[in-house]
């Protein structure tokens, strides 16, 4: 058993920001419709409450699948921890909306390529955009 010094605590949804817990909540719902062969678009705009996030969450995550070196790790809908990806997700939203590229680089850059990271960073961008918007 590892001993518990070693584990980091992942955030809780309680710990977030109201924005912060619903692209969570929208991530989630994402995730369950697409594995359910159902509309993760429609799924994202009902806990986003705002379709142009929604798309643009949407144009994110399929950016995520195509490019993350091992399946993106989702915590269940009714978890009240986020996944290691879901911290990491948040923390890229935050960098990418304050234009630290460095910040946001340097978090992914040990598992994902350049070109790859520019495409996160252009979906980063323009999620954290049209949540503003």
């Amino acid at each position: 058993m590892l001993d518990q010094r070693f584990q980091l605590a992942l955030p809780r949804l309680d710990q977030l920001t109201p924005e912060q817990a619903a692209v969570a909540g929208a991530l989630r719902r994402w995730v369950v419709a697409a594995r359910l062969r159902q509309c993760p678009l429609a799924a994202a705009a009902a806990r986003l409450g705002c379709v142009p996030a929604a798309r643009q969450l949407h144009l994110l995550l399929e950016t995520v699948r195509s490019c993350w070196p091992e399946p993106f790790a989702v915590a269940p809908p009714c978890c009240a921890t986020l996944s290691h990806d879901e911290a990491t997700l948040l923390v890229m939203l935050e960098a990418a909306r304050s234009h630290r590229r460095p910040v946001f680089d340097a978090l992914i850059a040990e598992m994902i390529g350049s070109d790859a990271r520019d495409r996160l960073y252009s979906a980063s961008v323009a999620l954290t955009a049209a949540l503003d918007g």
